[in-house]
């Protein structure tokens, strides 16, 4: 394999890590198994993270990262906080294919995982993702379309839970692709209207 510069190989152990964890779960999969898929040696693997946990909260972190970026920008088409929801609950389907690895990761981590630093990254991670629809939810209610009489966080966490579920049930569940993510967001968007 080619010699990659430090910040190319550590992107592509993210990568390959990432795929490794998704095949076997983090649990199962070691460093042994990623550095062998990546064509590198563990010493080389260690020289970009100092363990298997370390390979996590870079996955993770990368996935909120391309996330929160993705919502952001499809938000600057919308005419406003209920249609940023709508258009983000559109795409979402796109959006967990394109990063079903890191989905599957996450999720597993988040069902299995005792790990204190996995925990950690993970309680970052929704706490991001809190913070984004929060402050959507927070905007709608300013701008009178959404009751005023809730903390921003109750409808947020909603809007993660079927997220979570409708992602869980996407990837390993194709059989039962009539749950609707738009409806789903429909129903809650109407429980938010004044």
């Amino acid at each position: 394999m080619a010699r990659l510069k430090a910040a190319q190989r550590r992107e592509q152990l993210i990568e390959v890590a990432t795929k490794v964890f998704a095949e076997y779960g983090y649990s199962a999969a070691t460093t042994a198994a990623i550095a062998k898929a990546a064509g590198v040696t563990e010493p080389i693997l260690y020289r970009h993270f100092a363990s298997k946990q370390e390979m996590f909260v870079a996955i993770t972190r990368a996935m909120s990262e391309q996330t929160l970026s993705y919502w952001r920008n499809l938000m600057e088409k919308a005419s406003g906080p209920t249609d940023s929801i709508r258009i983000i609950a559109r795409e979402f389907p796109n959006h967990i294919r394109r990063l079903g690895d890191a989905y599957h990761v996450i999720h597993g981590a988040l069902a299995t995982s005792r790990d204190r630093k996995v925990l950690a990254v993970m309680k970052e991670h929704y706490s991001q993702i809190e913070k984004f629809f929060a402050l959507v939810i927070s905007e709608g209610q300013k701008a009178g379309e959404f009751r005023r009489d809730l903390d921003p966080k109750v409808p947020a966490w909603q809007l993660i839970n079927v997220g979570i579920g409708y992602a869980m049930i996407a990837l390993n569940l194709q059989q039962f692709d009539h749950f609707s993510i738009e409806q789903s967001i429909e129903f809650i968007l109407r429980g938010l209207k004044n």
